[in-house]
């Protein structure tokens, strides 16, 4: 298998459909406008809320972010694997997309900011936050199941590196 193939087992295709094509006109809107809180944006909102109130915590987040971001980004031009819509018929596609699907960077940052904020807000809030994030990007048909979980990994992994020196 080569690695632009990585996705490409039917039990990730399977997973795809259930959630892609299980269709509600309330998570459409609900997506289009909850995704924007994976972008990098809503990671830097949350960085100047580390800053302004949990300043002792401030340089591990930065430092999470950057490693995350930095993995996802070598992993998405090495790995080169095709977006759903791409490789598969009947895609329902709720945003613009660009670079390579493998992994969901979206994935990763969610789950290393809740990780970041375990301790600062309601455990509810680090638990719904990356499962919305991650179920949204296979629902708005921007990724396979399997680039939210390695997205998930990569956040975590992470998050317990920089752990092990901050």
């Amino acid at each position: 298998m080569d690695l632009a193939s990585i996705e490409s087992f039917s039990l990730n295709y399977k997973l795809f459909y259930a959630i892609n094509h299980r269709r509600h006109p309330l998570l459409d809107i609900f997506y289009l406008y909850f995704y924007r809180l994976g972008k990098g944006s809503f990671g830097v909102f949350v960085g100047v809320l580390f800053f302004l109130f949990w300043k002792e915590s401030f340089i591990k987040y930065l430092l999470v972010m950057l490693f995350q971001a930095l993995v996802v980004k070598a992993l998405k031009y090495t790995v080169r694997a095709k977006r759903p819509a791409s490789l598969l018929s009947e895609v329902y596609l709720l945003e613009d997309l660009r670079l390579k699907s493998f992994p969901s960077g979206d994935a990763s940052m969610s789950m290393a900011i809740a990780l970041c904020l375990y301790g600062h807000v309601p455990v509810v809030l680090i638990v719904l936050y990356p499962l919305l994030i991650g179920y949204g990007r296979v629902y708005m048909g921007a990724h396979f199941p399997l680039d939210v979980l390695v997205g998930f990994a990569i956040g975590a992994l992470c998050f317990f590196v920089v752990s092990l020196y901050f």
